[in-house]
């Protein structure tokens, strides 16, 4: 693998479960911190068009082509989105990976789907049909998903993006980013036109 590929890390920000949809944010990264390109984007709260979000938002762009990976904060984005990591790799051609700090509590997240969704059973399967993988890391172990590659090819994506802690840089940067934009939406509208 190049040492400098380029990566988009994906995280949404602030939202409450009274809101019809969230802001994510998406930034393209050549590693191990070069920033090149920020994108914003909006998916439904508890909803499932995450996959199809974050892919329009690659074939939107004009680097599209120049992607390695795509990173992802977790299984879920806006409560329960959850990203079908595998539709998201098979539509945009390059891996996607979730990655998080915490072991999923599998049991713990099947309660928690069965009170809030009538469908709670199709959501659990997509998170239950991925294998859990822990990985070192220089300042720990964090868990990933992923789809569109394989054990090493992951491990070593994850880890070239980690600058510091457990994070990958470009989902701790897009997280940054989307928390400033909800905090501040009419300044953001300056920025982002």
């Amino acid at each position: 693998m190049k040492p400098h590929i380029r990566v988009l890390g994906i995280d949404d920000g602030p939202f409450t479960f009274d809101e019809e949809r969230a802001l994510f944010s998406g930034v393209l990264m050549r590693l191990p911190n070069y920033i090149e390109a920020v994108s914003l984007g909006s998916i439904a709260v508890d909803g499932g068009d995450s996959a199809e979000k974050i892919a329009e938002m690659v074939e939107g762009e004009r680097w599209n082509g120049m992607l390695h990976a795509i990173l992802i904060d977790g299984a879920a984005l806006a409560g329960f989105n959850i990203v079908d990591i595998d539709a998201l790799s098979d539509r945009t051609g390059v891996p996607a990976i979730t990655v998080t700090s915490e072991k999923p509590d599998m049991e713990s997240i099947k309660q928690a789907l069965k009170a809030h969704f009538k469908e709670w059973q199709s959501r659990y399967e997509m998170l239950e049909r991925r294998e859990t993988h822990e990985i070192s890391v220089s300042e720990g172990i964090v868990y990933i998903s992923f789809s569109g590659t394989d054990l090493k090819g992951a491990k070593e994506i994850v880890r070239k993006s980690i600058v510091r802690g457990l994070t990958p840089e470009a989902v701790r940067v897009a997280h940054i980013i989307a928390r400033a934009v909800k905090r501040h939406p009419e300044e953001a509208l300056f920025l982002f036109p």
